[in-house]
């Protein structure tokens, strides 16, 4: 809440300078991300800090302390600080006053009032993540792409921007008949001997699915009554049967039984989406068209491309009997197929075709989380956007983030996996062993662009080596106090006043209520770096400096003489509860009254 108002007089006091020097540029344009702000670390170098006059100096031809002396001349007089500094070659550091601090507290305590100031332009946002596979259930990489993303929508809707969240289901293709012929044949085991030569001429060469799930997808089609009906199994267990009889049924079955799982333990962990949007339905041709969507877009492109007249945008051509985009214009390694020689369509046509249907919808920017393997897909798929919006006439702004791998450490040893030999852990059995809370929180301890190590031993453990314990601790130790103070008859303020608060005098309360501060800016960061895991950061740093205040200050004094400042310690002690509550609420993790 300071920083959004020190960003603005520092803003304004910059402007007035730089028409001083008779120029006639807005300071967003020269410097389109705004002033920057730091939090030193170090005592002696203020609560806050800019290196902005180091940026400018260069784009005004100014020395860099001259630049910063008109900032600390143009904000000093403000009664919310307490000093303004120059240190260095052109730092300014700013410290706020004690009142500036106290009002900030007496506004965390204000539950009429949002501990959050929303994001100065409000943006409509499409967030496509987890989109796995319907070919076999969750694992523990889908789990994290899944807390990623619904954590990084809650976020962005808490800072004012209307999101929607999209999962997008890869139900065409040749995955989804090997699915259904993977299916197939464990349902043939089940009933008779399976000779390797017929197996082999079922699969026609591709390799199955395999894994207790298609054992069991198997036998519950072959339990239930009426899912096949007699001529199908007929000529399911006949080698020479006409797949076109029996095959589409058990893919269906196939895919439908997986989703419904996937859409189970996405609700237990709490994700949960606007819509879900099938590829099944871009290969589909709508009456009187005569062409499926892909295919309508692949021609409209085509079409396009000698009439947008601009070398930075990718066009369709011919070559060796296929359809190619021309991605390396834009730095792709090599050209990417539309269309097979063959006739087939790629999997980047469908993409292209699905990201045109987002641009449609109006979205100011679309947001893709995939895997870590789809690194080398996003220079292509940055090129299609290219082409998509030369041909829409609609710049249209895709932002993808690539959510690396999860190592299970068990007994402090890896947890062996193998998605193709179908030996993984589902992230319904990390959920059954150490719940929905702990799993969320240790998902988003690190940047989603780093690996990550999941110890299923301390995220068990109820101690403070928990990180999600550890902040929860510091929740409930709050609700304690609060408890205790009732059961004494101690009144509590119901409206908090200044006054209330004037006995905070330690410099550890200071430190807390400038950290308190900074809650808002640490969300209002998130839409432009997509890190998520600099809010878990701040909750675990909040949670142990109250800890460690908890320890060092006694918060329910019983001398009578120390009411005002054990009034202030309770009041202090409840903005840090509030401010716990709502990161934990918007990570979708609970923040529990008592452990």
């Amino acid at each position: 809440m300071l920083e959004r108002w020190l960003r603005g007089v520092a803003e304004s006091s910059l402007s007035s300078y730089i028409q001083g020097l008779g120029r006639t540029e807005d300071l967003r344009d020269l410097i389109p991300k705004g002033i920057r702000l730091e939090f030193p670390k170090k005592e002696g170098f203020g609560e806050i800090s800019t290196p902005v006059a180091m940026h400018l100096a260069p784009i005004l031809k100014q020395p860099p302390r001259k630049i910063a002396e008109a900032l600390r001349s143009g904000v000093i007089r403000h009664p919310q600080l307490e000093s303004v500094e120059i240190a260095g070659p052109g730092y300014v550091n700013f410290t706020f006053s004690r009142e500036a601090l106290l009002e900030t507290l007496e506004q965390v305590l204000d539950h009429s009032s949002s501990l959050i100031v929303p994001a100065d332009t409000r943006k409509k946002l499409l967030l496509e993540f987890v989109s796995a596979n319907p070919t076999g259930p969750l694992h523990v990489g889908h789990g994290r792409g899944a807390a990623y993303g619904d954590a990084l929508a809650r976020i962005l809707r808490s800072v004012g921007h209307d999101v929607e969240t999209e999962y997008y289901i890869n139900d065409a293709g040749n995955q989804m008949e090997m699915l259904g012929r993977s299916t197939c044949l464990a349902w043939r085991r089940l009933q008779r001997e399976v000779p390797p030569e017929e197996e082999e001429r079922f699969l026609k060469g591709g390799t199955p699915y395999k894994g207790d799930y298609i054992r069991e997808i198997a036998d519950f089609i072959l339990k239930t009554e009426g899912l096949l009906s007699e001529q199908e199994m007929a000529s399911a267990l006949d080698p020479a049967g006409n797949e076109k009889d029996y095959l589409p049924k058990f893919t269906h079955i196939s895919q439908s039984t997986i989703m419904g799982g996937i859409k189970e333990d996405l609700d237990r962990f709490g994700v949960s989406f606007d819509a879900f949007f099938s590829e099944r339905t871009l290969h589909l041709e709508p009456a009187g068209s005569g062409s499926d969507a892909i295919s309508t877009w692949i021609r409209r492109i085509g079409q396009a491309s000698s009439s947008l007249q601009d070398e930075a945008v990718p066009d369709v051509y011919e070559a060796d009997g296929a359809v190619w985009l021309r991605t390396t214009i834009l730095g792709d390694d090599k050209d990417r197929v539309l269309l097979r020689s063959d006739g087939r369509l790629t999997y980047f046509a469908a993409d292209i075709a699905y990201h045109a249907e987002k641009i449609q919808r109006g979205f100011d920017v679309m947001i893709d989380v995939w895997g870590a393997d789809h690194h080398g897909y996003i220079p292509r798929m940055n090129a299609a956007i290219r082409t998509l919006s030369g041909l829409l006439g609609r710049v249209a702004d895709l932002r993808i983030a690539l959510v690396q791998l999860v190592n299970l450490i068990r007994d402090g040893r890896p947890v062996s996996m193998s998605t193709r030999g179908g030996e993984f852990v589902t992230l319904r059995e990390v959920l059954d062993e150490v719940g929905v809370d702990a799993t969320r929180f240790l998902y988003l301890t690190r940047s989603h662009d780093s690996s990550l190590d999941f110890d299923l031993n301390k995220a068990r453990e109820r101690s403070m080596d928990n990180p999600v314990y550890y902040v929860q601790y510091a929740h409930a130790r709050v609700k304690s106090i609060l408890r205790q103070a009732e059961a004494r008859s101690i009144l509590v303020p119901e409206r908090w006043t200044l006054s209330d608060l004037e006995s905070l005098v330690q410099p550890e309360e200071r430190d807390l209520v400038r950290f308190l501060d900074r809650f808002s800016y640490i969300l209002n960061e998130v839409p432009q770096s997509l890190e998520v895991h600099p809010v878990t950061e701040y909750l675990t740093d909040l949670a142990g400096r109250y800890h460690h205040y908890y320890f060092h200050h006694r918060i329910l004094s019983q001398d009578p003489q120390d009411e005002k400042v054990m009034i202030g310690r309770i009041g202090l002690s409840i903005a840090v509860g509030r401010v716990l509550r709502s990161g934990l609420e918007i990570l979708g993790v609970s923040a529990p009254d008592s452990m």
